[in-house]
């Protein structure tokens, strides 16, 4: 065997061992522990960074997925954690949040106004260090509250602030701090006088740098790297007092804690959005350090970099060296393959729906004299297991098994440098950030992503049993976001700003507390949401709809009469009068604009024969005793005691309000003029009402080619109906007859929606089109900012 044999095999052999070593300490700790993990991150308040202007977020044990419109602060929530917890915080002069930069531009007015340099002397300490104190005000910062038991003593001992503790909240506040003292205060205030005196008399429309101190940030971010961590008190926390709001001050004499504790404490990872997934320009080129990131190669051979120990060389090319490579590179495929194969397993636990996608990966080595490492191993997919020559290169793969396969071996990856630690443990607690994992991903994958993903970052091995792994995913996807349990969806909601100099900002609703202790109703909600896939959680706006009817054709009149409207992201729920109220702590809890169109059902009590009361379906005639059988109307709102009341609301019988604000507007079937006055209870008799003549003209309809068009079905129902009652008394009781019979409702919708798409413009019924109106008054008067 050649030099070169045994230094390979000596490589690719390594990790198994390398990783027992890493994990023999762990082994005396963990015996000790409980089975359940003695320490979580529960919640985090972030503050001044971006539009997070004091946002308190809930964190699952185990995985917290957030949702919510575009532009809430999924992604800001994200990039406070990384920046705030990575070993590199990346702070730029933009994540300062904007209600604070009023604040800063007031500041950079006085140092302009400077005539002599004020680190020359010690004079206004007082004023320097009120200032300083003006500017750290503005800072972003977070503060980290852990669940932590009595197994968790060595860990958060830094941060105990008392010496009787025996389990319980953990608080650490990390704050951004560009100056440790009035000092470097005054050198700042310099400084930035001497690059703003050239330009202070320019024009303020020509930008020239520095415009204020965000921009003089701006070209030198370096100065916003620096962050301290301090000790909270428990006592007044969110873990013990959740009513509290503000989070609480901190103390002038506070004392900062080495960030090692914290390091030590928790750890971080991140996987963004773009991760550079798409196909090969150049089949050719190398896969060094310019490669893309995302691609799965990449993953793979950076994993091999640090826990392989495969060590870059260079060689000249000698004959007998090019001899030996090529021996060893059958023997080098298989041992590559043994030794990454236990996460490869894992990694393919994820799987991929289809039969005909690639059926497993193989490694086929690549080996020049000029670069090991960047030719050592080049993946490819075979289709068919058994015949190894038929392989296709990764990029010939589609972009969701990319994607999939890439995500899942960034997990593996970030679980092996947790377990592979340097020095000393593991550190208990492993926060992993994945924002937008559904791209380019099939629906199933989606449901199923988060449950899976948690898995790979949770060890098998009985030794790390006392360590706990958190995962953190921002998504777009209903898929992804409905598959799992409300108890783990937190809502970020985008707060507008109120015109009065209040900038927007952001709020987050834990989705798991949101019904209370109503389990039936929560169950029946996240059924819903499963079945029906509602983008509820990322719209602008709802409409609540009561059948098929109306979610075919109220967004073709949103089309035809509301423009503006139409381009606004609104959430259509098909639910019904008989269910709708139960959405209602949801509703008043995602605070978004809602528009309740139901239907009035009325029903008149009687006597059956075994004298037992019922309520039987009637239409709208004067009669006497007529109920509302909507429970959507009866329940939550107007809850009018007397029937006819429903044919002449006020303002307030149709605009439910919450006790936070929250408006939803209520749309039930009213008296159509068009037809002397006839009150309908369906949508199908009121669109008919409201259009009469259009039905009447159908009857002479022509083709295309000259010939009468013969109606069928629903519609031919339809307009016969409509030329045989002339009274409009008589229509409406005839109507109510046929609707409850063995009428097609999808039917007739679908026969209306295909003319409505063809140009023809029908009336769209009253209560509907000012309940619309309503929603887009209220969309157009709420400013939606970016920051």
């Amino acid at each position: 065997m050649t030099i070169e044999d045994a230094a390979w095999k000596a490589v690719v052999a390594a990790p198994v061992a390398a990783q027992k070593v890493a994990a023999a300490p762990a082994a005396a700790k963990s015996a000790d522990m409980k089975q359940e993990p003695p320490l979580r991150l529960a919640c985090v308040e972030i503050c001044n960074f971006r539009r997070l202007a004091k946002t308190r977020v809930e964190l699952d044990e185990s995985t917290t997925i957030l949702v919510g419109a575009n532009n809430s602060g999924k992604t800001s929530i994200l990039t406070a954690l990384k920046n705030f917890l990575s070993d590199s915080p990346g702070f730029r002069a933009f994540d300062l949040s904007l209600s604070h930069w009023g604040t800063l531009r007031a500041l950079c007015q006085k140092w302009e106004a400077l005539v002599e340099d004020p680190t020359t002397d010690n004079k206004d300490v007082e004023m320097w260090d009120e200032q300083l104190a003006i500017l750290q005000s503005c800072m972003p910062s977070i503060d980290l509250w852990f669940d932590a038991q009595e197994g968790a003593f060595s860990y958060v001992r830094p941060f105990m602030t008392s010496l009787t503790w025996e389990g319980g909240p953990i608080g650490v506040r990390v704050r951004l701090e560009p100056l440790e003292d009035s000092t470097a205060l005054r050198k700042l205030a310099w400084r930035y006088r001497e690059a703003r005196a050239p330009v202070k008399g320019l024009p303020a429309e020509g930008h020239t740098w520095p415009t204020d101190l965000l921009d003089y940030w701006l070209r030198n971010p370096q100065e916003l790297r620096r962050i301290s961590a301090y000790r909270l008190d428990p006592a007044q926390g969110p873990l013990v007092r959740p009513e509290v709001q503000d989070p609480q001050p901190l103390l002038k004499t506070a004392a900062p804690v080495e960030l090692v504790h914290l390091r030590n404490l928790i750890r971080v990872d991140f996987v963004p959005a773009q991760r550079g997934l798409g196909a090969e320009e150049d089949e050719m080129r190398t896969e060094g350090a310019s490669a893309r990131p995302g691609l799965f190669s990449n993953q793979l051979l950076k994993f091999a970099k640090q826990y392989l120990n495969v060590v870059p060389s260079s060689h000249g090319n000698k004959e007998d060296l090019v001899k030996a490579i090529g021996k060893a590179q059958l023997e080098l495929d298989s041992s590559i393959s043994a030794a990454l194969r236990p996460a490869m397993e894992e990694v393919e636990e994820l799987g991929y729906p289809g039969l005909h996608d690639a059926k497993g990966i193989h490694f086929r080595t690549r080996i020049q004299t000029s670069d090991l490492l960047d030719h050592g191993t080049a993946v490819q997919y075979r289709l068919d297991p058994e015949v190894a020559a038929e392989s296709l290169p990764e990029h010939s793969i589609g972009l969701g098994y990319q994607n999939l396969q890439s995500l899942s071996f960034m997990l593996v990856s970030f679980r092996a440098a947790r377990l592979s630690a340097k020095q000393g443990l593991p550190v208990p607690i492993h926060l992993v950030m994945v924002e937008e994992p559904e791209a380019h991903l099939h629906v199933q994958v989606q449901r199923n992503f988060s449950l899976k993903a948690h898995g790979l970052l949770c060890s098998k091995d009985e030794l790390h049993r006392g360590l706990r792994s958190q995962l953190v995913i921002s998504t777009h996807s209903s898929h992804l976001a409905h598959g799992d349990s409300f108890t783990r969806l937190r809502y970020v909601k985008r707060i507008p700003s109120d015109g009065a100099g209040k900038k927007p900002s952001t709020d987050v609703v834990n989705l798991g507390d949101v019904f209370g202790d109503d389990d039936e109703t929560r169950t029946f909600t996240e059924r819903y949401f499963q079945v029906q896939h509602t983008d509820l959680l990322f719209a602008d706006a709802a409409i609540f709809v009561e059948g098929t009817a109306e979610r075919m054709l109220v967004p073709m009149f949103i089309k035809q009469n509301f423009e503006a409207l139409a381009k606004k992201y609104i959430s259509f729920l098909d639910i019904g009068g008989s269910h709708a109220h139960r959405l209602r702590p949801l509703v008043e809890r995602l605070g978004i604009p809602t528009a309740v169109i139901t239907d009035l059902d009325p029903v008149l009590p009687t006597k059956n024969a075994k004298n037992r009361t019922i309520r039987a379906a009637v239409h709208i005639a004067g009669q006497e005793g007529i109920e509302c059988g909507n429970d959507t109307l009866t329940a939550w709102h107007p809850m009018l005691p007397m029937f006819y009341d429903y044919g002449k609301p006020t303002e307030a019988h149709l605009v439910w309000t919450s006790a936070t604000g929250v408006k939803v507007r209520f749309a039930w079937q009213l008296p159509v003029a068009a037809a002397s006055a006839q009150w309908p209870s369906s949508f199908e008799d009121s669109l008919i009402l409201s259009n009469i003549d259009w039905f009447k003209e159908l009857e002479n309809e022509v083709g295309k080619d000259g010939k009468k068009v013969i109606h069928r079905g629903a519609l031919a129902k339809v307009i016969g109906t409509v030329l045989d009652h002339p009274d409009h008394g008589e229509l409406l009781e005839e109507l109510h007859r046929m609707l409850r019979g063995s009428f097609s409702k999808g039917d007739f919708a679908a026969s209306v929606f295909e003319r409505m798409e063809k140009g023809a413009r029908l009336v769209c019924p009253a209560y509907i089109s000012d309940a619309l109106a309503w929603l887009h008054e209220q969309l157009t008067s709420k400013r939606e900012e970016t920051l």
